[in-house]
């Protein structure tokens, strides 16, 4: 089982050293954004890989794939999500990567999740986000259950947090 987390920071709190400075450089110039504050990276709760996929089919569903690209066409692989609203998912060429980096929008990111949530029946303030968690969190035997609902948890969380900090949020498995 491979696990996805969702990092909100900078490049060097997901990459390491010359891949790091790189993926940073390149977000700046090509976004023209600040560099991160240093404030202590936020890390979300692990969940299995594949409730990333779960995810996209139930809203996909629900709101037409066409109409979530910020959810739909986002692998759960080099990814982040920025504080500027952009029209399209970009994909950034990285001098040290193989692949291109996924670039998706912060602000965009939560309409799509709270469409969504209006959708599944699901919520989107903060405590009872944090309730849903810790019921999954809490019990072995849900461990492996409902993945769609959460990975929406745990990037809503994150998403929220990367907004409220204008920092990036890094899709990391």
């Amino acid at each position: 089982m491979s696990l996805l987390t969702f990092v909100v920071g900078s490049a060097a709190d997901v990459f390491g050293g010359d891949l790091a400075r790189a993926v940073d450089a390149e977000l700046r110039t090509r976004f023209a954004l600040a560099a991160s504050e240093g404030a202590e990276a936020y890390r979300s709760e692990p969940v299995d890989a594949i409730g990333w996929l779960h995810l996209q089919q139930r809203a996909g569903d629900l709101l037409g794939r066409d109409t979530i690209p910020n959810i739909a066409s986002i692998e759960a692989y080099q990814a982040v999500y920025i504080s500027a609203a952009l029209d399209h998912i970009d994909h950034v060429p990285i001098p040290q990567a193989a692949d291109p980096l996924q670039v998706g929008s912060v602000p965009k990111l939560l309409d799509e999740l709270r469409r969504f949530a209006a959708s599944a029946a699901l919520p989107t303030d903060d405590v009872e986000l944090m309730q849903l968690a810790a019921h999954y969190l809490e019990s072995d035997e849900l461990f492996d259950q409902d993945l769609d609902v959460q990975m929406y948890v745990q990037l809503m969380l994150s998403a929220k947090q990367a907004a409220a900090r204008g920092d990036a949020l890094w899709v990391v498995t």
